[in-house]
């Protein structure tokens, strides 16, 4: 995710979902992962492996914050299972946003988007035609 992190995902529950283990080995190996300490009571930095948790998208809650206008976007591994109807309320949020009904204001910086309460998110629409190239 670029804005989200998934604190509780590792890279092997991504097989057989939406990778096969080969592809998630690979995106595994691409990402630097500190490990230790060593013998020598060293960390150090070592290619990932499908046991590994993804990455955060930030390296700390300061830089989410600063590169998302103050708002820090809050980790989804749970969100499915935090959310009634998890599953549906995820696609609804991604998919939901709109122009918001005659006589809603919604201030600067926030997106009109009926299943989030309240109906004004800071999360811009995440989805959009084109977004995804596909090998056909």
């Amino acid at each position: 995710a670029s804005c989200h992190s998934l604190h509780y995902i590792r890279f092997r529950e991504l097989v057989g979902v939406t990778h096969t283990a080969d592809e998630v080995k690979e995106m595994a190996k691409d990402v630097d992962v500190l490990d230790g300490p060593n013998d020598e009571g060293e960390m150090f930095e070592r290619p990932g492996k499908p046991y590994d948790v993804l990455p955060s998208p930030y390296p700390n809650k300061e830089a989410g914050r600063a590169a998302n206008g103050g708002a820090y976007p809050p980790d989804l591994s749970l969100m499915v299972k935090a959310r009634h109807n998890g599953t549906d309320y995820v696609f609804a949020l991604l998919t939901g946003y709109c122009e918001p009904p005659a006589g809603k204001e919604m201030m600067p910086g926030l997106h009109y988007n009926p299943y989030f309460p309240g109906g004004a998110i800071s999360m811009p629409p995440p989805l959009s035609d084109g977004g995804v190239e596909y090998d056909d």
